[in-house]
């Protein structure tokens, strides 16, 4: 095995990155049996959802971790940094550990391919680096984000996990997974396994049928978040010296007066899956005062969050409609009085036009921008979707100059939201800094 450097490590990924996603488990069940199987020696706490993911993930790595856990994350997508995606306890992998382990890894592909098979993509070597790494670590506990559907993601490798979590599913990736939400439920339940506790967002009812059939097919035991066991007490926005940091307080069937930092209304909610995904692990630990530390120390950049306090500017990962809705209800909920100017950057292949429609309550003013991303909308063309929607459509051209546009159009009574795109977070976040 030749051992590169961190710097040719990620050379190789990026051309293995050309190669682009392919659903399928074959490649990744080679690959794993050609590294001994590590996915196998941890206890998997398995993700998947259209939104919600991050942040259910984040609550659920945040309690483990206030209760002493050593709890291993796998994230997608990363907004800052490549080693963003393997972290334990919130710390990214080494360089010197992703360079081994890709290293080993390569070793593993190359022979693949001597054999005559075909290579894995880059998110299943990605998967199988984290299960390596993971296993060297000894975590107590993996919490494992699926990146695109479930039944043929690559993460659904894991044959037994400790608990199933399935967030809030709506119309995305259709090209993918399916055009109803039925079937791109269907593809979501993938994950389900027999014996395995599984706990759900409270879907629309097209979605929840899929759930609870596969289930009862397959004698799971499943919890449904309870909405209406959630009683907000505090919801408001408090000022620091450079930013506005968030504070919600509520209470959840019998945990009282939680609190937590993330900003979106519907965060709330995804602190709720994430009690519910705790107690049905049924731990040793009596978990109570563990979920309240862990809630109040979680954060999640990118979400709903506060960037500038002069002017007022909010970034959100809102990238599909029902993203949208949830973007749009907080925006109300926490600047009911102020101007809003809004700042979009987009996939091409997202329903935009829906998005536009869904967000042109808010505001008469969008600039449009084309995010740094090979799939990413052509700002000319977002700018003229959106003149259907805005009297003050603008294409903003880059996220630089659209922030300038913005800028201009904002006054001192004025918040500025940014949203369409996770992978826009962390150029807007460069440009402010």
């Amino acid at each position: 095995m030749i051992q590169m450097t961190f710097e040719e490590t990620m050379q190789w990924i990026r051309r293995i990155e050309m190669s682009g996603i392919i659903l399928g488990l074959d490649r990744m069940e080679e690959l794993l049996d050609r590294m001994g199987r590590p996915e196998r020696e941890l206890k998997i706490i398995h993700v998947a959802g259209t939104n919600g993911k991050g942040s259910v993930c984040t609550f659920i790595s945040a309690i483990l971790e206030a209760a002493g856990y050593k709890v291993g994350r796998y994230i997608s997508p990363t907004l800052y940094d490549y080693r963003e995606r393997i972290q334990i306890n919130g710390r990214y992998i080494e360089r010197e550990a992703l360079a081994e382990g890709m290293s080993l890894v390569r070793s593993c592909c190359e022979s693949i391919q001597r054999d005559g098979l075909e290579c894995p993509t880059v998110f299943e070597i990605e998967t199988a680096v984290g299960f390596w790494y993971f296993k060297n670590q000894c975590c107590d506990y993996v919490v494992l984000e699926t990146g695109m559907g479930g039944r043929l993601d690559s993460t659904n490798v894991v044959e037994k996990p400790v608990l199933t979590v399935i967030t809030s599913i709506s119309m995305d990736h259709m090209n993918q997974l399916g055009n109803t939400l039925a079937e791109i439920a269907g593809e979501k339940a993938g994950i389900l396994k027999p014996g395995t506790p599984a706990v759900f967002y409270s879907q629309q009812e097209e979605a929840m049928a899929v759930l609870r059939l596969k289930c009862e097919r397959e004698h799971i035991f499943y919890k449904i978040l309870n909405k209406e066991a959630i009683y907000i007490k505090e919801r408001q926005l408090q000022e620091t010296e450079n930013l506005f940091e968030a504070r919600q307080v509520f209470d959840y069937k019998d945990d009282k007066n939680l609190m937590i930092h993330l900003a979106g209304t519907y965060q709330v909610d995804n602190a709720c899956l994430a009690i519910e995904a705790i107690r049905a692990m049924k731990l040793d630990k009596e978990m109570g005062r563990f979920i309240a530390e862990g809630l109040s120390k979680a954060r999640w950049r990118g979400r709903f969050e506060c960037l500038s306090k002069v002017p007022c500017i909010f970034i959100d990962g809102a990238h599909n409609p029902e993203g949208a809705v949830s973007l749009r209800e907080s925006v109300e909920a926490y600047f009911p009085d102020k101007r809003k100017v809004l700042m979009m950057g987009v996939f091409a292949d997202k329903d935009y036009r829906e998005i536009l429609h869904i967000m042109s309550g808010l505001s008469e003013s969008l600039i449009a921008f084309t995010p740094q991303n090979a799939r990413g909308l052509n700002s000319g063309k977002l700018a003229e979707a959106a003149k259907s929607y805005f009297p003050d459509a603008v294409d903003g051209n880059t996220a630089e100059n659209a922030l300038k546009e913005a800028e201009k159009r904002a006054d001192s009574d004025s918040v500025i939201i940014i949203f369409g795109s996770l992978s826009t977070i962390s150029t807007i976040c460069d440009i402010l800094e």
